[in-house]
This record gives structure tokens, C-alpha cells and sequence, in this order.
């Protein structure tokens, strides 16, 4: 059987690492100067694939737009292998959301350019999603090429295999050797060292393939093409053991296809993530999780506020009139996909690199804001006169009741801006005695004053006039906000009376102790929470304690030292105080000082035995009408080398955890390891999640929710301990002596002192008491998650609307259905609802949407139309979802405006 060794001539290219991305980029222009010139020079240098990621395209066309028109002639030609990716994404540390757009916008992106390569080349992410072959298929591609996270265990020794998704979905999964994407990169031009390759190639692909087809991939990390490989292929070829070609990744791919078809071969089947593979590569290099965990937050802030306000907000202005929202929006997913790779978002680059994120990240905050402004004028302009209201949105697809911190202003005084010497100023007029909200049917709304400022500063813009700015009296308050619509608006008018009004609250507060109607809390005197579930007498006791341990590790991994000493709050003497105590929210907070030592001794074997001082504040709190407490932790870090987690001991018999995934559920089972047998990577029992983990024993369950706080530990020598990270401070990109990695190191060995994150950082998160059954259902559960993770929008209003609000909401059930997005369709027909069903049952869903629906069609993740569903009633639809499966539906609206 004739042998063929498809060689693929790329370059793995790290938009930015351990360079700025400005640095890069002119590296790339070179790059691809260099290629076109080959390409121009040399007929028989046949192709080239760019790495799989379009944005590359555009980092180069922005300098050099000249060269650009010999760019795309190549790869309209097929002599250039472009995207699908925009950007070559981590998988974890982003939402399933981000991973669709990364394939929607690459695929745009690379269209203007000519086709774009339909296979899910994943060469470098930090092991894989479970649901990675959905995604993949949900964009018609059917093959994936992957390195980490597998391999090195019985069973794993192939290269091609079927990888299945807990939908059922399957894809052709190739899986690369353990030298990765640069096996077959030459590095030497003579005929010796092409012979000498040729064999070590053999050696390594052959025992792998399950075809006469190998996958030789001639590149590597910001790589130059080899002009010389087509000569170099002539002589590998001529020693007579197979044929050497310069071929394309999807020639490859096409070529295996063939080949298991036509001889009806059966691949082992993988189900699930891939996320071992410590025996075989730098795997999981599971420390990325909790490096630079203010970056982990800010994305989080970042793609909630696209996802569930930004472009359900843009969707009803659309809807209402307003144009041209959709490209600035494109441009602010632009900006955080741009965040994405590997290296950025895992936090394992530079300084410079990481400073650079945090202003996209701020870029990111002003077009979503922008465009939130933008949308809400459309609907309901702020006029200077008229009555002062609170304009209330629910960015949940539910009715949904929740206590929203809202602005309320009285005017009190126009305020002359410049040289204006004919203008009359007014006197201020007096702060007003009292005030009441009352909803849309006259209905007293109560509300809980957090802060009054008595000489605020407003201002109202116009688009033909300069910004007015006036005097005003300013309340910010907590407005018990009930039975909103999902995605659809409240309006509380603000009235004027002679006194501030006192409600009746359901919650019942002493110095350490909250309690409402679901929940009692009790402070211990060394700031650990005793928490009981009255509905059904479950008591967890101890729970919230700080633990602190040395880190001798990097940004990719986590390493104990060899001499570790561990801290714990256990002992401390912590001050409680009641700061809050309705009607509709009460809080107590908790102040402790770990003393810890300032870092590492300078053989970075032991912690130092000098102390300093680390300041832990939390406000601990309870609403009258939710059942979990909520925390919000604000740590000062003095110390450096050190891993801070706080710890939730429930008592649980378990090693099991059930982390919330992108597009579903993850079931983890935490052992202990021997280190010993682990030689290139060792497992850390740290796993990533998304908006929290579960665990479970009996009838009793527990879920502690996180904001963007993406690293877990279910310790395996603690059984039923959850301990979330909040911060991992280490002061390199990579070294070589870490005891978890002694393979080596995993990247250059840089200083990075802004990676021990100096300075105060806030962390917000909850603890979510439920039953096991509540949770195997899973819409209580994800109702808990949801109402935290997604507050309601406030916004203080003048006038009246411009449109019938009533008009704008959407329902969605069951509540055990997940929404990841509804945003505008690629094509601007229509908008796209995605759903997704993390249960192992099929679920009948149903939307009822206040606006008429004119049609409703099931389409794939790419946004090609499936089937028309049938319309019930104007404005109700049903479909099935079936298990661990992502739904997509094209939503037309009939405008009645």
C-alpha cells in the first residue's frame, strides 16, 4: 500500500505572547512578504495554511493594503488555506457564545478573501470542549484537528478517531503527535538532514496512522515558510519508502475520509471534553484558570453585556426604527474576540500584552454602553421636562421579580456652562421632604435608600446643541422590582410626597445573623458562615473560610513549593458588623487580616519568613425575595508567590462535580494522583466552569455561583470541600523547576511582576442551597444562576416613552432551557435565538413572544435555514430540544409601531 506524507506548510502564529501584538505584527508582514515572494518565485511551492484564523488578514492588510490584492489572488487560487477561526480561541476561559462568533466572524472576515477551509483546526487550545464536535458540525464542518488535552493513556495511541459531543454530534477527530504542529518543520537545507527527517517521521506516524495518509505539519510558532521544501520533498520521496507531498490540510482530511470509507473502517469512538493528556504533552497547563484573574472578571463583565443587554436592547430599538446599531456592534465583538487566543485570555503573556487586553476589555464596556444608550433613547427618550421615572429592563427570558439598584433624580438648579453674562441664574431649589415609586398601575413599588447625595451633577446631551448640565438632588436606592417580562421593560414613576415612606420588610437581622423567608445566616466569630436552607432543614455550618498556600508555579501552572506552609482563617478574629438591614436587602460584613509571608525565599523552595499583612473585607448578603447569599469579597494583596481560595466545606460525601460548561454540564469525578507517575505535566485537581459548580450527596445539593471567577477545586483528600479560587500571584511567564510541570518549561522564562496581581481586587459570588432532584430538573437551578448573574438594568428616565413598551418581551420554557444569545442574524433577516439544553432528557421549549411573530425558522450555529416552524396564536412558537443539544431560530417580527 503506497504510504503518503501530506506536508503542511504553516506558521502557528500568537498574535501576541511574549511580544506586544505591535511587535508581532511586523513579524507577520515579514512572514507574509516572505510567502508571497516564494509563492511568486516558485510554481512548485504549492501551498500554505495561515493558521486557521482570518484575523491575520486583516492585521496585514492594515499595513500593508497594497499587497493585500496578491493575498487574496492566492487564496481565491486555493494556493493559501485561510480561517475558519477568526482568532484561535481558548475554549474555556470563554463563553460557548464567543466560540460561535470567533467561527461566524472568521467566516465573514475570510469570505471577503475567498473560501475558507472547513475543517476545526484547533492545533494549540489547552484541551477541548465537550461540546466542540456540535459546534463544529453546527458549521458544517466535520472534521477537527487537535494536540492537547488527549493522549498518552491506553487507548489514545491512534491518530484519527470519532469524537462524540453529549448531543450526539460526531466528528472525524485528528489527533496530532506529541511534538505537535511543528513535526515536520526542516529547519536545515540539505539533502542529509531531509533523509534524516523523512525517517523520524516514519517512525513517529507510522505506528499512528490507521490510514496510508500522514498529517506532517511543516511550521511552528511564528515560523517562516522554507522556500527549499519542495526540494526537499523530492528527496524524501526518492528513498522509495512513500510519497513526500506539498498537500492542504483539507486534501489530507479529504484523503482519510476516503480512504475509512471505502474500506469501511470503524474508528474508536471518544466521548466528551478532552481534558487529560498530562502523560503525553504540555496538556491542560490547568494554572491558566486563575492567572491573572482580573482578566478572567473583566471578560465575563464583557461578553455578558454583548449577549444579554447590548443586543436584545439593539434588537427592540430595531425593531423600533433605529439603524446602523449591527456594525458598531460587529466592531465590539471584534474587540473581545480579539482577547480570545490562548495566550491572551489564559494570562500567560507578557506584561505589556496583558495591559493592552485590559483597554480592549474598556473598549469593549464603551461600545456596549454606547450602544445600550443609543437603543433606550429609541424607546424611550430622556426629556429634560416632564415626569422624573425608572425605566427597569430584565435581560432574562422570563418573568422574572428582582431587587435592581436604580438612579432617581430631582431637579433642583440649571446649571450655566461658560461666558454667559445675560443669563440669569436661579437659585437651587430645596431638597425634597420625601418621594414614592409607583408602578404602571398605580401600584406603591418599596424601595431601600443605599445613598443620597444632595449636590449631584447631571447632564442631557442633544445632537444639535452643546450638553446641558444641571443641580440635582440624587437617591440611589434598591427598587423591588416584580413580575418584569422577559426581555421587556417596567416603568416606576417617581412622585413626590411629604415624607420618606417605611416598609414592611421580610427580613429579620441582629448584629451577625440575615434571615428572610428562605434563608438564615449566621456569622461565626472567625468569619465563617453557618447557612440554613429553611424549606428543607438542611444546616451547612463553617462554610466561607480563606485558605492561603504558597506558589512557586508560572502562569501556566500552579506549583506548591517544596516547603509549603498553608493559612487559614479558621483562627482569625474577625470583626462582623450589620451594615444593611432592609426592607429589601440586609448585609453584614466581615473583616479579617490573614498575615502571610511576603512571597518566596530566593531559592523559591519555601515560603519567606517575613509577614505582611493581607486585608480581607466581605459583605455578606441576603434579599427579601431570593434564596442564596450573596458575597462580595474585596481582598488588599500585599504578598506575593501565593494562591488565596476561599472554601466551602459541605459536609458532602462526594468526589463528583457538576460544573456549568459552555453549552451544557460537565460531571467531573477529583482523585488523588500519584506525581510521580506523571512526568511532562502533573493534575492539579483545579478544573475550569463557567457560572458555577454543583455537588451532590443524597436528596441534598449545593451550588456556589461565580462571576467571572472560572477555577474549582472538589478536594479529593477533603470530600465535599469546594474551594474557589480568587487569586494565583506569580511573578514569571514560565520556569523550569516547577514540581507540577517537570517536563520542563512551557514557555520562555520572563519576568512578569504584574502577574503577582498587587493591589485591591473585588470578587462577587453565592452560595445557591437546593435539592438534588431541583437540580437534575435543572430550572431551579439555572433560574438561581441566572437571577444572579444577571441583574436587571436600571435606568432613571424624563418624559414619556416614544413607543408602547408593552410591545417588547419574550418568554422562554421550560426554565431548564439555557438562553446563550438573541441577537441580530449575519444576513440582518431576522434575529437569532439560541437556546441550549445542558439535561440528559429531551425538552419540549415554547416561546411566546409580546411582539408578533411573522415567521420562525430552525437554522444550524452558521445561520442556514433548517425548517419553518409553525406559529401558534401570532406569537407562540414550540420545538423540541433535545439532550445536551444547542437550537438556533430565526425570529421575523411584525412591526405594529
Amino acid at each position: 500500500m503506497q504510504l503518503t506524507y501530506h506536508f503542511i506548510s504553516h506558521s502557528h502564529w500568537d498574535r501576541e505572547w511574549y511580544k506586544t501584538f505591535e511587535t508581532f505584527r511586523l513579524d507577520l508582514v515579514d512572514m507574509i512578504n516572505a510567502l508571497l515572494d516564494i509563492f511568486a518565485a516558485d510554481p512548485e511551492f504549492k501551498h500554505f495554511t495561515l493558521d486557521g484564523q482570518t484575523i491575520v488578514l486583516e492585521d496585514y492588510a492594515a499595513i500593508l493594503p497594497q499587497r493585500a490584492a496578491e493575498l487574496q489572488q492566492l487564496i481565491q487560487a486555493g494556493k493559501i488555506s485561510i480561517g475558519p477561526w477568526y482568532i484561535l480561541p481558548d475554549e474555556y476561559l470563554v463563553s460557548g457564545e464567543s466560540t460561535v462568533r470567533n467561527l461566524l466572524i472568521g467566516k465573514k472576515v475570510g469570505a471577503a478573501y475567498g473560501p475558507v477551509m472547513p475543517v476545526g483546526y484547533i492545533p494549540d487550545s489547552f484541551s477541548h470542549l465537550a461540546m466542540m464536535p456540535a459546534i463544529l458540525r453546527g458549521f458544517e464542518m466535520d472534521t477537527a484537528i487537535v494536540y492537547r488535552g488527549f493522549g498518552g493513556e491506553p487507548g489514545q495511541e491512534k491518530s484519527e478517531y470519532r469524537w462524540r459531543a453529549p448531543d450526539g454530534s460526531e466528528v472525524l477527530m485528528i489527533h496530532l503527535p506529541p511534538n505537535g504542529y511543528g513535526d515536520a518543520y526542516l529547519g536545515e537545507n540539505n539533502d542529509k538532514a531531509f533523509r534524516r527527517k523523512a525517517q523520524e517521521l516514519k517512525a513517529i506516524l507510522d505506528p499512528r496512522a490507521t490510514t496510508p495518509h500522514r498529517l506532517c505539519m511543516n511550521g511552528g510558532d511564528h515560523h517562516f515558510p522554507e522556500p527549499y521544501l519542495p526540494q526537499a520533498l523530492r528527496v524524501m520521496t526518492a528513498q522509495g519508502e512513500g510519497e513526500f507531498i506539498h498537500s492542504s490540510i483539507p486534501a489530507y482530511v479529504e484523503a482519510v475520509k476516503n480512504h475509512l470509507r471505502e474500506h469501511q473502517i470503524e474508528l474508536r469512538q471518544v466521548e466528551g471534553e478532552l481534558h487529560w493528556g498530562f502523560r503525553y504533552a504540555f496538556a491542560v497547563q490547568s494554572g491558566v484558570n486563575s492567572s491573572r484573574m482580573y482578566i478572567k472578571q473583566a471578560n465575563h463583565a464583557a461578553e455578558k453585556l454583548l449577549t444579554r443587554y447590548v443586543e436584545p436592547l439593539a434588537m427592540w430599538a430595531t425593531l423600533a426604527g433605529r439603524q446602523q446599531l449591527f456594525p458598531m456592534l460587529e466592531h465590539g465583538w471584534k474587540l473581545l474576540l480579539q482577547n480570545h487566543p490562548h495566550d491572551s485570555i489564559c494570562g500567560c503573556s507578557i506584561d505589556a500584552v496583558h495591559r493592552e487586553m485590559m483597554t480592549r476589555f474598556e473598549k469593549v464596556q464603551q461600545v456596549g454602553e454606547a450602544i445600550i444608550d443609543k437603543s433606550v433613547r429609541r424607546l424611550h427618550p430622556d426629556a429634560w421636562e416632564g415626569h422624573e421615572s425608572v425605566l427597569v429592563f430584565n435581560p432574562q427570558m422570563r418573568n422574572a421579580s428582582q431587587v435592581v439598584a436604580a438612579p432617581v433624580e430631582f431637579f433642583r438648579q440649571k446649571i450655566v456652562v461658560g461666558l454667559n453674562p445675560t443669563v440669569r441664574v436661579r437659585k437651587p431649589l430645596p431638597l425634597i421632604a420625601g418621594f414614592c415609586l409607583r408602578g404602571e398601575k398605580g401600584n406603591e413599588v418599596p424601595y431601600q435608600v443605599l445613598q443620597h447625595e444632595p449636590e449631584g451633577h447631571g447632564l442631557r446631551y442633544s445632537d444639535y446643541s452643546y450638553p446641558s448640565k444641571r443641580l440635582t438632588e440624587r437617591f440611589h436606592v434598591l427598587l423591588d422590582a416584580a413580575q418584569v417580562p422577559g426581555l421587556g421593560f417596567a416603568r416606576y414613576r417617581v412622585e413626590l410626597q411629604e415624607s420618606m415612606p417605611v416598609y414592611h420588610s421580610s427580613l429579620r437581622t441582629q448584629e451577625n445573623v440575615l434571615e428572610n423567608d428562605f434563608l438564615r445566616v449566621e456569622a461565626q466569630a472567625n468569619g465563617a458562615i453557618n447557612l440554613q436552607d429553611k424549606r428543607t432543614g438542611e444546616h451547612f455550618s463553617g462554610l466561607h473560610v480563606f485558605e492561603d498556600g504558597g506558589d512557586a508555579g508560572d502562569e501556566y501552572n500552579y506549583s506548591y513549593p517544596r516547603k509549603d506552609a498553608v493559612f487559614t482563617s479558621h483562627d482569625a478574629a474577625a470583626s462582623v458588623t450589620l451594615v444593611e438591614t432592609g426592607p429589601l436587602r440586609a448585609t453584614i460584613e466581615i473583616s479579617l487580616t490573614l498575615s502571610l509571608p511576603e512571597g518566596l525565599t530566593e531559592s523559591r523552595r519555601s515560603r519567606a519568613r517575613r509577614r505582611v499583612q493581607l486585608p480581607i473585607r466581605t459583605r455578606v448578603s441576603l434579599y427579601h425575595n431570593q434564596p442564596w447569599v450573596e458575597f462580595q469579597t474585596t481582598v488588599e494583596n500585599n504578598a506575593k508567590d501565593h494562591r488565596l481560595r476561599v472554601l466551602f466545606p459541605s459536609g458532602f460525601r462526594t468526589n463528583i462535580s457538576y460544573a456549568d460548561s459552555q453549552f451544557g454540564l460537565t460531571r467531573r469525578e477529583h482523585h488523588a494522583v500519584n506525581p510521580a507517575e506523571y512526568k511532562i505535566e502533573v493534575p492539579t485537581a483545579v478544573h475550569p466552569m463557567q457560572r458555577g459548580v454543583t455537588i451532590l450527596e443524597g436528596e441534598r445539593g449545593l451550588t456556589i455561583a461565580t462571576a467571572g471567577m472560572p477555577e474549582y477545586e472538589l478536594k479529593a483528600e477533603e470530600p465535599g470541600t469546594l474551594a474557589l479560587t480568587l487569586l494565583r500571584c506569580v511573578a514569571r511567564l514560565s520556569g523550569g523547576d516547577l514540581l507540577t510541570r517537570p517536563g520542563g518549561e512551557a514557555g520562555w522564562i520572563t519576568y512578569t511582576p504584574e502577574a503577582q496581581c498587587p493591589g485591591v481586587h473585588t470578587f462577587r459570588y453565592a452560595i445557591i442551597p437546593h435539592t438534588a432532584p431541583q437540580f437534575e430538573a435543572y430550572g431551579y437551578v439555572n433560574e438561581q444562576l441566572e437571577s444572579f448573574h444577571l441583574p436587571f438594568l436600571a435606568m432613571r428616565r424624563g418624559g414619556d416613552p416614544a413607543v408602547d413598551l408593552a410591545q417588547f418581551g419574550m418568554a422562554l420554557s421550560p426554565s431548564s432551557l439555557v438562553v446563550s444569545a438573541c441577537k441580530p442574524a449575519e444576513d440582518e433577516q431576522g434575529f437569532i435565538l439560541r437556546v441550549y439544553n445542558p439535561t440528559a432528557a429531551s425538552v419540549p421549549g415554547e416561546l411566546a413572544s409580546a411582539c408578533a411573530l411573522r415567521s420562525v425558522c430552525l437554522t444550524n450555529l452558521n445561520e442556514r435555514d433548517l425548517q419553518e416552524l409553525q406559529i401558534e396564536a401570532g406569537n407562540r412558537v414550540r420545538f423540541e430540544v433535545g439532550p445536551g443539544q444547542i437550537l438556533s431560530l430565526r425570529l421575523k417580527f411584525v412591526v405594529r409601531l
